[in-house]
């Protein structure tokens, strides 16, 4: 298995209060429109290969799944492009703060 970046919790919260960083949903729609950390952006990983080159280089990324395993693989790629992404350790699932639900505002 190959190492990327990641953050915890605790350091993912720190980073988003600066206006660089953007955190990025790589889960499917359905499991985005369920539950999701809001502000984020949703590229299913399925897509993200077509659709990265839409998301601007000067940013940092925090790349997030249910886990962390669909995140990990999208870290990768992001980084191999060029991109600066950190993997949420531990996904959703373990995220303590604030979550929403329902069709994206």
């Amino acid at each position: 298995m190959f190492q990327v970046p990641e953050v915890d919790y605790k350091e993912a919260k720190e980073m988003l209060e600066k206006n660089n960083v953007v955190l990025l949903d790589v889960r499917t729609p359905q499991e985005h429109i369920q539950l999701r950390i809001p502000n984020s952006i949703l590229i299913p990983l399925d897509e993200l290969r077509y659709a990265y080159s839409s998301l601007p280089k000067d940013k940092v990324y925090i790349v997030y799944c249910r886990s962390g395993e669909r995140s990990a693989f999208a870290t990768y790629f992001l980084r191999h492009m060029g991109y600066e992404a950190y993997n949420l350790a531990g996904g959703i699932i373990v995220w303590p703060y604030e979550k929403e639900s329902g069709p994206p505002k």
